[in-house]
């Protein structure tokens, strides 16, 4: 008698997941902003990843940014991630197959950069007590 297992598909090597996390998170910014950066990175701790996006701002931005109004785009952005939060942390528990806890992002109009962080929930019991720690300090 044979016995039939559910095989879990193989999860993908480190590098496809990192690129597959990158062009997902580019891919929403497409969706939703209208431009996605042309450059993004994303990088995969223990319980944390990152992605690092580079360019991809709007005339208007750079328009606003060249009459010095930095802050109106940080705070147009800041809205943007706010409204993206959700379809974010949704599309990295999804590839990562984990819990996502904790999101913030930020921005740097000089050189366009912007960030993604994802806190993800830990993998082994026990893990974080130290930062817990610091928290309750």
């Amino acid at each position: 008698m044979s016995v039939t297992r559910a095989v879990a598909p193989p999860r993908p090597h480190p590098a496809e997941l990192l690129e597959e996390i990158s062009r997902s998170v580019v891919r929403l910014h497409k969706e939703h902003v209208g431009l996605g950066p042309p450059k993004a990175r994303t990088y995969i701790g223990e319980d944390v990843v990152v992605c690092v996006l580079e360019g991809g701002f709007s005339t208007a931005e750079r328009t606003l940014l060249g009459h010095g109004k930095a802050g109106a785009v940080i705070q147009q952005r800041a809205a943007l991630e706010d409204a993206l939060r959700e379809p974010l942390i949704e599309t990295i528990e999804r590839l990562v197959a984990r819990k996502v806890v904790g999101f913030t992002s930020g921005v740097q109009p000089d050189g366009e950069i912007s960030t993604e962080v994802f806190l993800l929930e830990p993998e082994r019991p026990g893990r974080g007590a130290a930062s817990r720690l610091l928290r309750d300090a």
